[in-house]
């Protein structure tokens, strides 16, 4: 993926260090790890601005900033405090996921997932306390699932343990969501759109829908606070979001771009499959969050999973 761009430069020193978690990749900077270039998501800019982390980025020296698609540059996490931090290049969305053979019926609503007698034993989770509580939240009817109050949150926990007996199993990524509705031990749950993109591909009977709101996962680069190659940053920064790497990430991941420019270099049939032929979609998205209060999030997941 990053070949092309070292092409592009072949006198610049282009050096790359790999991160198992986002909490791998703050302890690393904090520790002096140096980078002039991060990796980061939508849920942790905010942490990592106020940990100084991140400085501002200036959208100007981006040359693709006006061709992004509009919804994605307006996300908390790419702007935090008015400022733009971080460059959106890849993403996802999420809804539920059902087999259409399994599921006759239908499924129309996270509600669904949590209180529909038929799916009994049969629905999976993410094993991730900031999807499992925001979607427990709009199926209780939360507008805004990362504005929680104390008191919703344990609204949320007694629903979620009250309604575990749906729960088959906590899935930890896509493998492991896969394995689970190939083998039949789960018929629904919640899931991303490329799951679906997998399915369909191996010929898998599945549906999507986003229900009452679709999560997404939005990832791009920052430029770090310790930059010492800026200029080489900035340049490395618009690579990641022209239309090469682009390509890569939407034909090989069934990624969701960022860049209204590669829509042009794709097949119009992937386009559709990803749903960037209606990009109204990225409208509706809730960009994952870490909200101020995230640790009584994690105090209500764990009771609801040592229920």
């Amino acid at each position: 993926m990053i070949d092309p761009f070292l092409a592009q430069y072949p006198d610049l020193d282009v050096q790359t260090a790999v991160f198992a978690s986002n909490d791998e990749a703050v302890t690393k900077l904090q520790s002096g790890f140096q980078a002039d270039v991060i990796n980061v998501c939508t849920e942790e800019t905010g942490r990592m601005v106020a940990l100084g982390l991140l400085q501002p980025l200036d959208t100007s020296r981006i040359d693709g900033w006006d061709t992004l698609f509009p919804a994605l540059k307006e996300q908390p996490g790419v702007v935090h405090d008015g400022e733009v931090y971080m460059i959106p290049n890849v993403g996802g969305t999420s809804g539920v996921i059902y087999n259409p053979e399994e599921v006759p019926q239908g499924i129309d609503s996270y509600r669904d997932l949590f209180e529909d007698p038929d799916l009994a034993g049969r629905v999976t989770l993410e094993d991730s306390a900031a999807t499992v509580i925001a979607i427990a939240a709009m199926a209780l009817g939360h507008a805004d699932p990362y504005a929680l109050t104390s008191d919703d949150i344990a609204e949320i926990r007694d629903y979620l343990i009250e309604h575990k007996s749906q729960i088959r199993s906590l899935f930890k990524g896509d493998a492991d969501f896969l394995n689970l509705y190939r083998t039949g031990e789960i018929v629904a749950g919640f899931g991303y759109h490329d799951y679906r993109a997998t399915m369909v591909r191996e010929g898998i009977p599945v549906e999507f829908v986003p229900a009452e709101g679709s999560l997404a996962w939005i990832c791009g680069v920052g430029l770090s606070s310790q930059a010492q190659n800026v200029d080489a940053a900035y340049a490395a920064m618009n690579y990641y979001v022209s239309p090469t790497p682009q390509s890569f990430y939407a034909e090989s991941y069934t990624y969701i771009v960022s860049d209204q420019r590669t829509i042009d270099e794709l097949d119009p049939a992937l386009v559709q499959e990803l749903g960037l032929d209606d990009p109204a979609q990225l409208d509706a998205a809730i960009a994952l969050q870490l909200p101020e209060n995230y640790d009584e999030w994690l105090d209500a997941f764990r009771d609801f999973k040592a229920a």
